[in-house]
């Protein structure tokens, strides 16, 4: 696999059985769900990485343009950021759901570093819909129930205003 932003080949790291590829810059490829093995302070894989990636050099480049994704070579990437918090934007393959951190990225997220409860609820969205919002009609004589499985959301609430002021 080749870096995503020089073109250089990634290196393989294996840190607690489990394999990350790096590159000269300090940026980093997580295959799916792997990144939430490394993200929090408190866990020691996440620890080494942080110190590996430490070492290596950073290289100026605009991590605001789109890259295709390592393993996926012809998809882009979609940028979002990693957790409610918003302080750090990551770059996720919408084919294998892997994860690009940029240098410098995993130190941020390990100083913004998530509660479990904000894990739990990343790791669901990320399964579930890739951070994309479920917008549940609004309840009026032109629309069912909806399911009572749902749950309102601001978002959700303004779009039923809108569409109650169109009525």
């Amino acid at each position: 696999m080749l870096c995503p932003r020089t073109n250089t080949s990634l290196e393989p790291l294996l840190i607690g059985g489990i394999t990350v590829y790096t590159s000269t810059q300090g940026g980093v490829f997580f295959d799916n769900s792997q990144i939430f093995k490394f993200s929090s302070p408190e866990l020691k894989h996440g620890q080494v990485l942080l110190k590996h990636l430490s070492d290596h050099i950073e290289s100026e480049y605009d991590v605001s343009l789109r890259i295709n994704c390592p393993k996926c070579i012809s998809i882009v990437m979609m940028r979002r950021y990693f957790s409610p918090v918003k302080a750090v934007e990551i770059d996720e393959c919408p084919g294998c759901a892997g994860i690009w951190l940029d240098s410098g990225e995993l130190a941020k997220i390990h100083e913004n570093h998530l509660t479990p409860r904000e894990r739990k609820l990343l790791a669901h969205e990320m399964a579930t819909n890739h951070g994309f919002i479920t917008i549940k009609p609004p309840k009026s004589k032109y629309y069912p129930k909806a399911p009572k499985n749902v749950q309102d959301t601001t978002v959700e609430r303004l779009v039923q205003l809108a569409l109650l002021n169109f009525e």
